[in-house]
């Protein structure tokens, strides 16, 4: 019965720390005006080298926007590859904004890892008490017993004790309007938080609703 005990209380400790969402929203920035995406056309951007990744996040994202009959596209289709090692100047940067407004693109939804954390974790399990009564007697000065109720308290089920590692990634999605002017532009900041991630496909459909999520409520 302890090692079943155990056990158990491995499996649901298991089952907790897997089965809740790892994807939050940790915080956001706005310039204090109502964010309107309607009639406009978006370009999601997630930069990174890893096209598996990219190709994932951008058209999860996507797809989400257009539940919402939003007109939205990948910048796959027009940035096949994106080098994030190169560094642009002013110069560079407003040209590549001048052809987006050509192609007719008035927002735009960045998103950047920013950092990454490891981390440790114990949980420890069993250890509980259980308090056992019985009855006890004492004679009184007139030489009449009496009973009372004592208790003794022990440890019902074994102690575990599990340490597990992992790692956080910290986004940041940032959100242009190229209809406004260049210092008007920034719109909306969203950081997210995603803790030790174990499926892509699973995870970028989550971080999409919750991107979304902020953006249409």
């Amino acid at each position: 019965m302890k090692i079943i005990s155990k056990i158990l209380g491995i499996l649901t400790l298991i089952v907790m720390v897997t089965s809740c969402s790892t994807v939050r929203v940790v915080n956001t920035w706005n310039n204090s005006e109502e964010l309107n995406l309607n009639d406009k056309r978006i370009m999601v951007i997630s930069k990174t080298d890893d096209n598996v990744v990219r190709s994932q996040f951008e058209n999860d994202l996507v797809n989400k926007l257009r539940e919402y009959d939003l007109n939205s596209m990948e910048s796959l289709s027009i940035f096949p590859k994106i080098d994030t090692e190169v560094r642009l100047n002013e110069n560079e940067v407003q040209k590549i904004v001048e052809d987006l407004k050509n192609k007719g693109v008035d927002i735009i939804i960045l998103n950047t890892l920013k950092e990454t954390q490891e981390y440790s974790r114990t949980e420890t399990t069993g250890g509980g008490y259980s308090a056992l009564y019985f009855p006890t007697y004492f004679r009184g000065p007139s030489g009449t017993f009496y009973r009372y109720y004592s208790s003794i308290h022990v440890n019902s089920e074994p102690e575990s004790t599990i340490t597990y590692t992992g790692k956080k990634y910290i986004l940041e999605t940032v959100i242009y309007d190229l209809t406004k002017t260049d210092n008007d532009q920034l719109i909306l900041v969203i950081t997210t938080e995603i803790d030790s991630p174990k499926s892509l496909d699973v995870i970028s459909s989550d971080f999409s609703k919750k991107i979304v999520k902020q953006l249409v409520n």
